[in-house]
């Protein structure tokens, strides 16, 4: 048995996945670029920012969408600005209420706020952007930050609806700025090493993988979160939140519980499984496009909301992979991470993954071990990440490659779901079809369904 329990520094020019992932260093959390690609993504090893000319300039960042989660990344990043060398410049929330108090916690005065992003993004001294709005305005909020010449760091999901996806999948190729994903556990190095290790032919041909993320909560409570009286349209821009999604009135639990309401999400296949799905692909050394994808979902306990509370979700990869993915927020015990070849199989678990032979290749392979003695599953690894790739224009780890690829999947699954259909997809066309051949249109903000 071989074990590596070494942290893993920044990587140098040129240095191979394998030196990579052996040379030892007290760097930090593996900031450095994605060692699992094998050629350069076209628009993500670029040269840096015009606005960030050498690697001690200071990035500044605008922060879009200041609610919980873009409060979260306002501590973390406050946290950890003099070691990555950036600041926070402006902040923008569509209520005065969090608008206000994200100002107060960035230490910025009253003109580094604004309502409308479009303001935001027209201030030369914002280098790069990270979004945190609801999931109906990733999509247009990132194509806006990349015409404005931003950098871009986007909560996950990737965005609302598919033609959304291929739409930002192109403008970051076209553009060359650096997009990032934000599914944090990208920058975990188990699954880079994972991606090694496969990528070396260890595991032989890949056959299936599985994950999941459940949860449960008393009283049924998954995303329901009690209204602020404070809010109402004088000082919530509500028609604005809303966007491309159906016009209504102010509805106080939409605003506060939109995880609840397709409107606005996909439910467990963008808020959960939209977590899972990157590391399991990233995994795999070489993300492909889905072939074709099944999913079915049960909205048997949590009946008040639109969206399942169980998902189950089948997604077939060209090579011969599959990828079996479960989430629930009615039942908190899920699947082991693993990924399954024709020589072998990855266990992950936490900070930790192993490999062990299949009985037959027993005499011919060893079993490995890995271990990464740096915090995993942190935003802050992925914030690290993203600002050392707009410094050299390496690929970072929730690149577009892989976010669109995952985009894709999840798009898919939910079309699965709600139409009832197994789905066939043609990354050239970008056409989905069923298995008799019949052509089916993305779902979009105007899709109505019976």
């Amino acid at each position: 048995m071989s074990t590596i329990d070494k942290p893993l520094p920044n990587s140098g020019p040129g240095e191979s996945r394998r030196s990579f992932l052996k040379r030892a260093g007290a760097i930090g959390a593996f900031a450095g670029a994605a060692p699992f690609l094998r050629e350069p993504l076209y628009g993500q090893t670029q040269a840096p920012s015009a606005n960030v000319t050498g690697a001690n300039n200071r990035i500044v960042l605008g922060i879009i969408g200041t609610g919980s989660q873009g409060s979260h990344h306002i501590d973390l990043l406050k946290k950890h600005a003099a070691e990555n060398e950036m600041a926070i410049g402006a902040v923008c929330d569509l209520y005065q209420k969090r608008l206000e108090a994200a100002l107060a916690q960035a230490g910025l005065e009253a003109g580094d706020g604004c309502r409308e992003h479009e303001r935001l993004l027209e201030r030369s001294d914002i280098d790069a952007v990270i979004i945190a709005t609801v999931d109906n305005w990733h999509g247009q909020v990132t194509l806006d930050a990349l015409d404005a010449g931003k950098h871009v760091y986007c909560e996950k999901p990737m965005t609302r609806y598919l033609q959304e996806g291929w739409d930002v999948y192109d403008k970051v190729r076209s553009t060359g700025k650096i997009y990032q994903y934000g599914s944090q556990y990208t920058a975990d190095a188990v699954y880079h090493q994972a991606a090694d290790w496969i990528g070396d032919g260890l595991l032989g041909p890949l056959v299936w993988a599985q994950s999941s993320y459940c949860r449960n909560n008393k009283n049924n409570s998954e995303w329901t979160f009690p209204a602020d009286p404070d809010a109402n349209p004088d000082n919530l821009d509500w028609n604005r939140w809303l966007g491309r999604a159906t016009r209504m009135p102010w509805t106080p639990d939409r605003y506060f519980s939109w995880h609840k309401y397709f409107d606005y999400n996909s439910g467990i296949l963008g808020n959960l499984l939209s977590h899972r799905f990157p590391p399991l692909m990233l995994a795999t050394g070489s993300p492909e496009w889905p072939r074709r994808v099944v999913c079915t979902g049960t909205r048997k306990v949590s009946t008040d909301r639109e969206i399942p509370d169980t998902t189950h979700v089948l997604a077939e990869f060209p090579d011969g992979l599959t990828c079996v993915i479960a989430g629930s927020t009615v039942n908190e015990i899920g699947l082991q991470d693993m990924i399954r070849g024709r020589q072998g199989t990855l266990y992950f678990s936490g900070d930790r993954v192993e490999f062990r032979p299949e009985r037959l290749f027993a005499d011919e392979l060893d079993q490995e071990t890995f271990t990464d003695t740096n915090p995993v599953g942190k935003i802050e690894n992925l914030h690290r990440n993203f600002l050392d790739c707009i410094r050299s224009g390496d690929t970072p780890h929730g690149n577009v490659e892989l976010a669109v690829k995952v985009n894709t999947v999840l798009g898919l699954a939910e079309m699965s779901e709600r139409m009832n259909l197994a789905l066939l997809f043609d990354p050239d066309t970008r056409t989905i079809t069923t298995g008799e051949g019949r052509q089916v249109a993305p779902l979009t903000y105007d899709t109505v369904l019976g």
